[in-house]
């Protein structure tokens, strides 16, 4: 079955009106061997929270999970340790990607060809994108801080809304700094309100039952509401795979489309779905 992009978003795009927002299932993506022929692929978040959890101790993820939510683990976790700093250790060697297999990947491929689109945002931490980007030849400038503002570049704009690895004092990782990040009222969340205008946001990786979808819509849906000179008023869409009618309906009340990801090759179908939006 083909898999097509609205029409409305088409239009969106041409008008270079379309504002992606990367989450964990694109970097998901990515796989690869380590040295001893391993095979390897971009962390989770449950695989970040499990590697936490195993951390303070816990052989099974799961009864600490019995306690409390992954955010939860996560804050439990900055109180033991002090800090993030064993965690963030563990995921810098997790994502020593090789540059070539960033650029094969078709989903970074597909991202780096939206020449329509100036700005990309990401809730990950890590650097594939801008990794890929650069390496098939489009020069990214990073945003992480309110010191990576204000520049004066042609370079695409990748926005690391929740941080990187260059500036783990900036990542949103635990409780705290999830309920932080919602007051919205930091310079990252001022640059994401001035991006909004005018545009509408792709969510490309992302699951319903990330925190982040359920932030950025009420964000979106209640600073914005419809989208002005739009047919349909959509403020926001999202590629999900295989959706059901729950996913549909509880979407749609939040004046989301869904776009639909059908089969097993969930990113082949996003891919495909971002190239007719770009066609």
């Amino acid at each position: 079955m083909p898999h097509t992009c609205p029409a409305e978003l088409k239009r969106l795009y041409r008008q270079s009106r379309v504002l992606p927002f990367v989450g964990a299932g694109v970097s998901m993506s990515v796989s690869w061997n380590d040295g001893a022929g391993n095979p390897l692929r971009g962390p989770s978040w449950s695989e970040m929270v499990n590697e936490a959890a195993r951390i303070l101790g816990y052989d099974d993820p799961e009864l600490i999970r019995m306690r409390g939510t992954d955010l939860q683990i996560l804050e439990y976790f900055r109180v033991r340790k002090k800090n993030f700093a064993p965690l963030i250790n563990w995921m810098v060697k997790q994502l020593d990607t090789p540059e070539s297999v960033l650029k094969d990947s078709i989903l970074h491929r597909t991202l780096a060809a939206l020449s329509s689109c100036p700005i990309f945002y990401t809730t990950n931490y890590d650097d594939f994108l801008e990794r890929s980007f650069s390496a098939l030849g489009r020069p990214a400038h990073v945003i992480a801080t309110e010191e990576d503002m204000g520049f004066n570049s042609t370079d695409t704009q990748v926005i690391k809304f929740h941080g990187d690895l260059n500036h783990p004092d900036e990542m949103v990782m635990s409780e705290g700094h999830y309920y932080r990040r919602m007051r919205l009222d930091g310079p990252m969340d001022l640059k994401l309100r001035s991006d909004l205008f005018g545009r509408a946001v792709l969510f490309i990786g992302y699951s319903f039952r990330d925190i982040n979808i359920a932030h950025l819509f009420q964000t979106v849906n209640e600073t914005f509401q419809q989208l002005p000179n739009s047919f349909s008023g959509r403020r926001a869409y999202i590629i999900v795979q295989n959706p059901s009618d729950f996913e549909n309906r509880l979407f749609h009340q939040r004046n989301i489309e869904v776009i639909p990801a059908y089969g097993n090759d969930r990113t082949a179908a996003a891919a495909e779905i971002l190239t007719d939006m770009a066609s």
